[in-house]
């Protein structure tokens, strides 16, 4: 059975937050990745099925979300959100759609991805205008692999994000929320298919989640290198990532400052773990909690011991901490830094489009 966390549970299990995280952490945050859906539209998950990460967690509501905010960063004002639902193959595309559209109703705070059909336009064409008519609107997609029945490593984008829904978007100048099939980006096809949607439709922005995605830094290393950081519609999300050597290397990069977005992933983001590759599961991570999908030779090998853990959120946010002290910028602009990450950043995203093609920045 699935998880159901209660901010009630939360515990600072080796004092992380207290010791270093929150005399460093800005006070406001956007939190750029969040899962929000309600138990009621999401099928059984069946036992093989609760072996993956992915389907650790089903549903979140909002006063969950807020709750955990509170108790994961005391004292700090979260002023934004981007959620979507959780896009497992169980769920009700419909019925979690329509939930976030009262999430968004009451939360004004909360910008909704809308949950993308994989293969059909009409279902995500109804929930925009199901939106609209509830007096609000969704400001992204998020399209998922996990949709079409397959494994990430199983297809490629290009299969669960059809042209005709990124012509809808363009036209509706909406963000692409994408979690990258394959090994990431650092994969060439990957590469391709990412600058091809950046220079083929360009009113959208598109957020990589997780950074893009690696199994090894040395493939984000790869990514970096490949000119397509300099596109101005290209944003990162922090979610998931833990290793400081990908931050140093995303900072010395110094457009992204103003593209990097903090994130949580909540309730992912609760994991008490930290990003690992499994020969035999795949993506996972070394925990502190044992998981159905955990890994004892993993957990065995680990240079960590289980009891150094704690929330994966608060590990990404020490790694990035780690990078950006590595820096040694004036306290002033790593203040300013700090605010462009934790919550400017997210900001620019819904900024009004002009009707000026995008270029790279320089």
């Amino acid at each position: 059975m699935t998880r159901d966390l209660d901010p009630a549970t939360y515990c600072d299990h080796v004092g992380l937050w207290a010791r270093e995280l929150a005399a460093w952490v800005p006070e406001e945050i956007f939190d750029a990745h969040v899962h929000l859906g309600p138990p009621e539209v999401m099928g059984r998950i069946g036992p093989q099925r609760e072996r993956l990460p992915l389907c650790t967690f089903t549903h979140m509501s909002l006063a969950r979300m807020r709750g955990w905010h509170a108790r994961l960063f005391p004292s700090r004002r979260v002023t934004g959100v981007i959620a979507f639902p959780f896009p497992l193959r169980e769920v009700d595309i419909a019925a979690a759609n329509r939930y976030l559209i009262e999430v968004m109703c009451a939360a004004p705070e909360v910008k909704g991805f809308l949950l993308a059909h994989p293969t059909d336009l009409a279902p995500t064409q109804a929930a925009w205008e199901a939106a609209l008519a509830a007096g609000t609107r969704f400001w992204g997609v998020k399209p998922y692999f996990d949709l079409l029945g397959k494994g990430v490593f199983e297809c490629s984008m290009a299969d669960f994000i059809p042209d005709s829904l990124l012509r809808f978007m363009d036209a509706q100048q909406l963000v692409l929320m994408l979690h990258t099939s394959g090994t990431g980006m650092g994969d060439l096809s990957n590469q391709r298919y990412v600058r091809e949607v950046l220079e083929g439709f360009p009113r959208i922005k598109i957020v990589l989640a997780h950074m893009g995605r690696y199994l090894e830094a040395d493939e984000f290393f790869r990514f970096a290198d490949s000119g397509l950081l300099d596109h101005s519609g290209l944003y990162l999300d922090m979610s998931s990532v833990t290793v400081p050597a990908v931050y140093a290397r995303a900072l010395q990069h110094l457009p992204l400052h103003r593209r990097s977005l903090f994130a949580t992933d909540l309730p992912f983001g609760l994991i008490t773990g930290m990003e690992a590759w499994s020969e035999r599961a795949g993506a996972i991570f070394v925990t502190r909690d044992t998981y159905p999908w955990t890994d004892k030779a993993l957990q065995q090998a680990s240079p960590l011991r289980p009891d150094e853990l704690t929330y994966n959120a608060y590990h990404v946010l020490h790694a990035f901490k780690t990078a950006l002290d590595g820096l040694g910028l004036p306290p002033a602009e790593e203040a300013a830094l700090k605010r462009a990450v934790f919550h400017g950043n997210a900001e620019s995203l819904f900024a009004a489009e002009t009707t000026q093609s995008r270029k790279p920045s320089l």
